[in-house]
């Protein structure tokens, strides 16, 4: 029996689809975990050694996010089993077909975006291979301060959710140190804002292993040359000393970021945290022993799925039609009070905040089964949307 069957609960998978074509050998699979009134939606993951299974967490942790959110979309994740280095003629070949494999689920309210190994020309690409017009406008797209506002928009969400909780511990910002796992697109988000709020950044990790200054490093500069060199920029940084990745976990720093695949923290490491905060750019990077363990020994952690929320609140307010300036106040009157609110009850009852938030998004989920099915009228909704998140018919 395949590993993922195991984990079936009562609110999914509601489909798993797995395909294959022999031309491209392209091998993917898409999960749709739960399917709301307006469709369901996830990330596309493009990774050698991805598993059904972690697609499936991922695709639950997008159900538990657009519920908490109080989004009317389930949640979805698709995989693609690839090295994302692959360029050129080959990769768009393999989106084509991934595309043309998973037309009849675009077709029919499934929407699939970029994620870890993919991107946006990617997305257009298996739209494009299945003849399914896209529903996002391009906003993500946009420039700012010379790079896309999805580059943005996730770690502004991230660092926002960290400000909640810094707020709720008492940890002043000014100064505060912070430690980031990964310095990709939303990781180099959040170098860049929550040096903006005053913290200091004193030390990132990438593939290339990791760098870590008690002092701070130079965001301004890491940022610069990472436009040239990608990962390899901690390598050019001069003024800081070279530790292991996995290092970064149990550094003496204020605010933890965990940044790459799931259930990096895990009672064996959890323990060693020094952090006061944790505010998650990937989904699902603790297990749930390692969140208990947290939370006994005082370390807030914001539920993943609120704190990196910001990828989903972007594209809902590009299908809506927001603009720039939409999506970054929408980020702050949802995911601050959201975060405070989680992290204030979480420690009212006695329980670490993720299994609390995966309690009411839970129970969201099946209240809304159990009302009497009718028909949705979809340009209602999207106005209904509007008028929730301040944005203009």
């Amino acid at each position: 029996m395949p590993a993922w069957v195991t984990t079936i609960d009562q609110l999914g998978p509601e489909k798993v689809l797995h395909v294959y074509d022999p031309v491209t050998e392209l091998r993917g699979v898409v999960v749709v975990d739960t399917v709301s009134s307006g469709g369901a939606a996830g990330g596309t993951r493009m990774l050698p050694d991805i598993t059904t299974e972690e697609i499936f967490q991922l695709a639950r942790a997008m159900t538990h996010k657009f519920a908490i959110l109080d989004f009317p979309i389930g949640g979805a994740k698709a995989g693609i089993w690839a090295e994302p280095a692959i360029h050129g003629p080959q990769r768009k070949e393999l989106m084509l077909s991934f595309g043309r494999a998973v037309k009849s689920l675009l077709g029919s309210g499934i929407t699939l975006a970029a994620d870890m190994g993919t991107d946006n020309d990617d997305v257009a690409t298996f739209f494009e291979g299945a003849g399914v017009p896209k529903k996002f406008t391009g906003l993500s797209t946009q420039m700012l301060d010379g790079e896309p506002l999805e580059d943005h928009a996730t770690g502004y969400g991230v660092v926002v959710a960290a400000l909640a909780a810094c707020q709720f511990a008492g940890v002043n910002i000014k100064n505060a140190r912070v430690a980031i796992e990964g310095f990709g697109k939303v990781g180099g988000g959040v170098a860049r804002y929550i040096t903006e709020s005053g913290a200091r950044v004193v030390a990132i990790s990438t593939l290339n292993g990791a760098i870590y200054n008690k002092d701070g490093l130079d965001v301004k500069a890491l940022l610069e040359t990472r436009k040239t060199t990608g990962d390899k920029a901690i390598a050019e940084y001069k003024n800081a000393k070279r530790i292991r990745s996995k290092e970064i976990y149990g550094l003496p720093v204020d605010i933890l970021i965990p940044g790459a695949r799931p259930y990096v923290i895990t009672r064996k490491n959890a323990g060693h945290i020094k952090a006061k905060i944790i505010s998650s750019i990937a989904n699902i990077p603790m297990t749930d022993e390692a969140e208990a363990l947290l939370f006994k020994n005082g370390v807030l952690a914001v539920p993943d799925f609120i704190s990196n929320a910001g990828g989903a609140i972007l594209g809902v307010v590009d299908v809506l039609g927001g603009t720039t300036d939409d999506v970054f106040r929408v980020l702050r009157d949802y995911l601050g009070p959201l975060s405070s609110g989680i992290l204030s009850e979480a420690k009212q009852q006695g329980i670490n905040p993720r299994a609390l938030a995966v309690q009411k998004t839970t129970a969201k989920v099946l209240a809304a089964r159990q009302q009497p099915a009718s028909a949705v009228n979809f340009e209602e909704l999207l106005n209904d949307s509007r008028r929730r998140l301040g944005l203009s018919a």
